[in-house]
């Protein structure tokens, strides 16, 4: 019996303008690298919000995808928490 899949979406808002481009840079997946039961997709949705689509066999696996997405963000997080990047 092929379990069912389980889908969840996150939109990020970024402040900074210009910052939407490196973010979706940053997250993008190489979705032929990915497990075969993972699949993630970065969409940009305008000028400050991206959007994150995750979708798995089970729960933790989407859980686990989203502490990667925001283990991959925490070098961006760290420069901007030191001010303007422009």
């Amino acid at each position: 019996m092929k379990k069912s899949k389980k889908r969840t979406a996150l939109e990020l808002l970024v402040l900074f303008p210009g910052l939407v481009d490196v973010v979706m840079k940053a997250l993008n997946p190489d979705n032929a690298k990915l497990p075969e039961n993972l699949k993630l997709r970065v969409d940009k949705v305008d000028e400050s919000r991206v959007k994150i689509i995750i979708e798995a066999e089970d729960v933790g696996t989407i859980i686990n995808t989203m502490n990667d997405i925001f283990i991959c963000l925490q070098p961006l997080l760290k420069l901007l928490s030191k001010g303007d990047p422009s």
